[in-house]
């Protein structure tokens, strides 16, 4: 009952919807300018990393070892992409 009479309450107050867009304080140039060389830094050395480890298993295979593919460098350059979306929604980049 408390709940019906909240809920039809808060749907008859028209509440504005907020604007949400992030902005920069003065001065985070900088640290996004960094921020961004990290990240591209580390997105060089996941492809290095992913094509050592394709070397790797071709090598492996030719000798008849075991292989394993290399899927660690290709989850770390997803989360790698995805901290670098999530870093340009809060600044707005």
């Amino acid at each position: 009952m408390i709940t019906n009479t909240l809920m039809t309450t808060l749907n008859a107050v028209m509440v504005p919807a907020i604007n949400a867009t992030p902005t920069q304080p003065p001065g985070m140039e900088n640290v996004t300018m960094i921020l961004g060389w990290i990240l591209w830094a580390a997105g060089l050395v996941l492809f290095v990393y992913f094509i050592f480890g394709l070397v790797t298993a071709g090598r492996n295979r030719r000798r008849g070892d075991e292989v394993e593919a290399p899927v660690w460098p290709l989850v770390a350059a997803a989360l790698l992409g995805a901290a670098g979306a999530i870093w340009n929604m809060i600044t707005g980049g």
